[in-house]
């Protein structure tokens, strides 16, 4: 069985990435998680955000075998 989730990496300007510790079932739950942080992220596409500080979200797409059932 496959599965596809969504994890956010959270970019802060000048700085490495981090992948967020939670995934999401869709990709509206991971752009509802973005959208409640703090700095006012804004859309810029559905997959990529930025804040006012220059954080950037992306999310990410990931395929995950479950194995057979």
């Amino acid at each position: 069985m496959k599965k596809t989730v969504y994890a956010v990496l959270v970019t802060p300007e000048a700085s490495v990435g981090k992948v967020s510790s939670e995934g999401y079932s869709s990709l509206a739950k991971a752009q509802a998680f973005i959208e409640s942080c703090a700095g006012n992220p804004q859309k810029i596409s559905y997959w990529r955000y930025r804040d006012d500080d220059w954080t950037e979200y992306l999310i990410c797409e990931v395929r995950v075998d479950l194995g057979e059932e």
